[in-house]
């Protein structure tokens, strides 16, 4: 099986060559890289290829720090919905388990893996691992993985993780200087694993500013998308609208946040199928709202918050849109015949 990751992680690779004088796609061709991964981050593209066109750019721009530098034009958010799932979650440690068992999203070619009471009790490794051939030079790409989840680690924590250790397999590349800069501590080289070594009581912080409904349904999304389902991006939009219009308020930047998109490019993907995210709103919550009018007794109040409508008056101005009777008068009556 090919190794592949989501061409968002090549984000910053462009710029960066750009900045030294050079352009990424004379690259991209040598290694086979489809010019379309520089504009569709949902492109999958070859991990090996990948790790190869960082090991020429470092060459020609002489920058033996190039995924250092690299990871640094990078956040948390080149992991798409992932991001979201791991945002959400309750703790940092959960935040990372979700990335352990989902990352294959992301990459099948990269492993994260949480290894308690090693290298020492009440010590935490978290433990990166490429799959691709050993005959391959990976340091940059090492490089960069490893200071991405540095720097996810600490945006999650909001602030700088409180490290024991750094370690990588290979010798530095750069000066080791460099590397503890970038880590704010020093990197102990040709050691067994690229890990992060942490305090396992670290891994209990909360996360600020989590919201649990996001992160079931950012759950309930990556489960989807592992389980394969050729669903098409309508069919996506839908599937999360029906679960959470309450808790996304029917918004298109949440859903596309859910779906790892720029709001934009899911209106053109939309738009491509003959859709769009307003229509699919507005269908959605009105079979949401029959169903709750006329299968349930809840109150409407409640009602207007399922369906992610400000309040009850809008709820009454929109049944009155869709089925020509106020909720009270369904309720009472039922729908008409044409329904």
């Amino acid at each position: 099986m090919s190794t592949l990751i989501r061409a968002a992680g090549m984000r910053g690779a462009a710029e960066f060559l750009r900045d030294h004088g050079l352009a990424i796609e004379p690259l991209m061709e040598r290694l086979q890289i489809p010019h379309a991964a520089l504009t569709d981050e949902e492109l999958r593209i070859s991990l090996p290829a990948y790790g190869q066109l960082l090991e020429a750019a470092s060459e020609a721009t002489d920058c033996p720090d190039l995924g250092l530098q690299i990871a640094e034009r990078q956040d948390i958010s080149i992991l798409g919905p992932l991001a979201i799932a791991m945002q959400n979650a309750s703790t940092i440690g959960e935040a990372l388990q979700v990335a352990s068992g989902f990352l294959h999203i992301h990459s099948n070619g990269i492993r994260l893996s949480l290894h308690p009471d090693s290298p020492a009790p009440e010590q935490t490794g978290l433990r990166l691992t490429l799959i691709t051939p050993n005959w391959l030079p990976r340091r940059q790409l090492l490089d960069l993985c490893l200071a991405d989840l540095h720097h996810f680690v600490a945006f999650l924590a909001q602030a700088a993780p409180p490290l024991l250790d750094v370690t990588l397999p290979h010798p530095p590349i750069a000066a080791p200087l460099r590397y503890a800069a970038c880590f704010g501590h020093a990197v102990s080289f040709e050691r067994t694993h690229a890990e992060l070594i942490v305090p396992s009581r670290f891994l209990d912080q909360s996360l600020s500013g989590a919201v649990a409904a996001l992160h079931r349904l950012s759950l309930e999304y990556l489960k989807l998308a592992f389980e394969g389902g050729n669903k098409t991006v309508v069919e996506q939009v839908e599937d999360i609208l029906r679960r959470a219009l309450s808790s996304t308020r029917g918004r298109r930047e949440v859903v596309a946040r859910l779906l790892g998109l720029h709001p934009r490019t899911l209106q053109r993907r939309l738009e491509a199928e003959g859709a769009s995210f307003s229509a699919i709103v507005d269908a959605v919550r009105r079979d949401q709202t029959r169903h709750w009018l006329t299968a349930t007794d809840v109150p409407l109040a409640h009602v207007a918050d399922i369906v992610g409508l400000a309040d009850q008056s809008v709820l009454c101005r929109n049944c009155a849109r869709w089925f020509g009777r106020s909720p009270s008068a369904i309720r009472a009556r039922g729908l008409p015949t044409a329904e």
